[in-house]
């Protein structure tokens, strides 16, 4: 989860775990070789863990919604497992998943995967299809990862040049090529981290004539190598042998993790980085022509997909918008957010904070008053010219009667707005000239005061096809 500060205020809670954990070894062949700089987070050592008997077939490597995810590509079962920064501590549950998935990967919201074919699955968090994709010839995807940089999938079979196709058509993108030189390609994961920059991590599996298991660090625009580690190594004339399973990147609590499975063997997570924090340096809330208008502004963001803008008023918080973030940057950046459908009383607004892996973090909240309206006012209409919609907003004094219409050049009434009883305060009203040719128009307010007080006001706006 993204750490979210406001102006270098909120310290890191200190971590606690109150499971014990399944007991972490590290035997020998899955010991990082010499010279690998990423650090062991935990060593998950299932092969000999009996029930679930997890290990026939087993290739998955995720961490999806605050659970551990293990799934067999010979059959249909998925196993979760519970756990974070501290590695796996108990079974959550088996389901049975869409089935022969080789490798696993996530956009924060959904898992993907492929039974080693053209056909990409989009899965819930149980592993339940609900659509697919098909790729475009010859991209096939044995193994998979998701980069929100660019919205799509690296793809390859064991021995192809990886291809980056389109998340939603299939459509290649473009090739790596001489990528088809990294022999066994079974998993994969994408990170851009600040100081590393875009990266392809490809995890190759090893053969019993040289049982090593090769991870490549890829750089994903052109597919030049940037470094080779070899894992093992491993026992030779057992099942194990020189085999590799799955890779992701995850986010993991305040720690970016890379996640290789050695096939029926066990699940390693190597941290790459700590999480540089969404450090929120402001966040403000104002009232300007009965409309409340938020400003913030953060001085980092690391995997940040956006905000949520939450609301409170004679209730619960609900969302009344959202605003994309800058996924990873070091750089300052604003933002702001207009929620002009609001009566006179007291707010309270916060954000929402989402990261890419569907994990969020609450800013603190910003208090506002909106006052009634002192005078009857009609707005000129934003925007103008306008094509084909526009806004038009208007103050009530005090409870009227109301209309609300549009004319032509010549005085036609074409359109009428609104016409009934309106309480006092800030409105505002969408105006759709779909159907109208362009020109110059006119708009009209009248109104009745229940005070006896009556106001009508002209504004002209222009419709430009």
């Amino acid at each position: 989860m993204l750490l979210f500060v406001v102006a270098n205020s909120f310290a890191q809670d200190s971590k606690s775990y109150d499971i014990a954990p399944f007991i972490q070894t590290a035997p020998v062949d899955t010991t990082p070789p010499v010279g690998f700089p990423y650090p062991t987070l935990f060593n998950f050592y299932y092969n000999d863990i009996s029930s679930p008997q997890i290990n026939a077939g087993t290739v998955g490597a995720m961490y999806f919604q605050n659970k551990f995810y293990l799934n067999r590509w010979n059959s249909t079962v998925l196993y979760r497992y519970n756990g974070g920064e501290q590695g796996v501590t108990t079974f959550a549950d088996s389901v049975t998943y869409q089935g022969a998935i080789r490798d696993l990967t996530t956009d924060g919201t959904y898992l993907y995967g492929s039974a080693a074919n053209a056909t990409v699955y989009k899965m819930d968090a149980n592993g339940t299809a609900l659509s697919s994709i098909t790729l475009a010839s010859p991209a096939v995807a044995r193994t998979i990862a998701y980069t929100p940089d660019e919205d799509g999938f690296y793809v390859s079979n064991f021995s192809d040049n990886i291809s980056l196709c389109s998340s939603t058509t299939g459509a290649i993108i473009r090739t790596l090529a001489g990528t088809s030189a990294l022999t066994g390609k079974y998993g994969m994961g994408y990170s851009n981290i600040p100081g590393d920059g875009p990266t392809l991590w490809v995890w190759g599996q090893g053969t019993l004539a040289d049982p090593y298991n090769k991870l490549y660090k890829v750089n994903p625009q052109t597919g030049a190598l940037i470094a080779t580690y070899a894992f093992g190594p491993l026992p030779t004339g057992t099942s194990v042998s020189g085999t590799a399973g799955g890779a992701e990147v995850c986010q993991i609590g305040d720690k970016i993790v890379l996640l290789l499975n050695y096939q029926n063997y066990a699940l390693v997570g190597y941290i790459l980085s700590t999480v540089v924090p969404v450090e929120l340096t402001s966040f403000s809330a104002n009232v300007q022509n009965g409309a409340v208008v938020l400003n913030w502004a953060t001085a980092t963001e690391t995997n940040n997909q956006g905000f949520e803008v939450q609301r409170k008023f004679k209730g619960d918080y609900i969302t009344v918008g959202f605003i994309n973030g800058n996924g990873t940057s070091t750089e300052t950046h604003s933002y702001n957010f207009v929620d002009s459908k609001v009566e006179p009383g007291i707010y309270s607004y916060r954000l929402k904070q989402i990261d890419f892996s569907g994990q969020f973090e609450y800013s603190s909240e910003a208090e506002v008053s909106v006052n009634s309206p002192t005078e009857f006012v009609l707005d000129q209409n934003y925007p103008n010219p306008f094509n084909p919609s526009t806004s038009i907003k208007y103050s009530l004094a005090v409870d009227s009667k109301i209309t609300l219409k549009v004319f032509n050049v010549v005085g036609q009434e074409v359109a009428t707005l609104l016409q009934g009883n309106m309480a006092a305060g800030f409105h505002e009203v969408k105006f759709d000239a779909s159907n109208l040719n362009s020109g110059v128009y006119f708009y009209r307010l009248e109104a009745s005061g229940l005070d006896g007080k009556t106001f009508s006001s002209v504004k002209k706006m222009i419709l430009t096809k």
